[in-house]
């Protein structure tokens, strides 16, 4: 059977995408709780809505990232082609990268279903910070597509299966009530992830 290392284009794609969407969810819903989905369109203090959502968009990566697995197993004779990890690495980079570009054009400017920091008075900056990200990213996965040489594919596709598997339990993380950014503690202020992890119930 021919190989033909352009047949892995689409499931790294498919899993650059997911693991975008992965970043965005885990990184800036959860630990540093900069916005939710929906937080643009309706109250942010309805958590309870707001981490349904939530979890409706990371269910939704959960199925495109296992799409880019099952498409990348069917297609795995194909990893052993010369030029195979090039093509995985590549695509998975434009995934990666056209998630934020389609997050920040769809989601921030035209739905406006949320900012990337939502109360910020620099917005949109953090917006265009965010854009950028995925400016850059696309650019270095078409610059990286062009050239020849690279890693070996297996050891792509297996890089790329561990971030997949990876990322599926971190995004199941429960979330914190407080306040994402300071807190004013006893101590002083603290980073809140901090304050939260080390406060304890008072004696009874």
């Amino acid at each position: 059977m021919q190989t033909d290392p352009g047949r892995l284009t689409l499931p790294a794609l498919l899993i650059g995408f997911a693991l975008g969407g992965f970043l965005d969810g885990i990184l800036l819903h959860q630990i540093l709780q900069w916005h939710h989905l929906l937080s643009g369109v309706t109250d942010p203090a309805d958590l309870r809505f707001h981490m349904l959502w939530d979890g409706v968009f990371h269910a939704a990566h959960y199925l495109l990232g296992f799409a880019g697995l099952w498409l990348l197993l069917a297609r795995r004779c194909h990893a052993a082609a010369s030029g195979a990890g090039r093509v995985l690495v590549a695509a998975c980079l434009i995934g990666f990268g056209a998630w934020h570009i389609l997050d920040a054009v769809l989601n921030h400017w035209i739905l406006g279903l949320h900012r990337i920091r939502d109360g910020s008075p620099n917005a949109l900056a953090w917006d265009l910070l965010f854009f950028g990200l995925g400016v850059v990213t696309v650019a270095l996965g078409a610059w990286l597509r062009r050239r020849d040489g690279g890693p070996g594919g297996r050891a792509i596709a297996a890089g790329l299966a561990c971030c997949v598997l990876a990322g599926a339990p971190a995004a199941a993380l429960p979330p914190r009530e407080v306040d994402p950014v300071m807190q004013l503690s006893a101590g002083g202020l603290l980073p809140a992830f901090c304050a939260a992890w080390t406060r304890t119930e008072a004696p009874r």
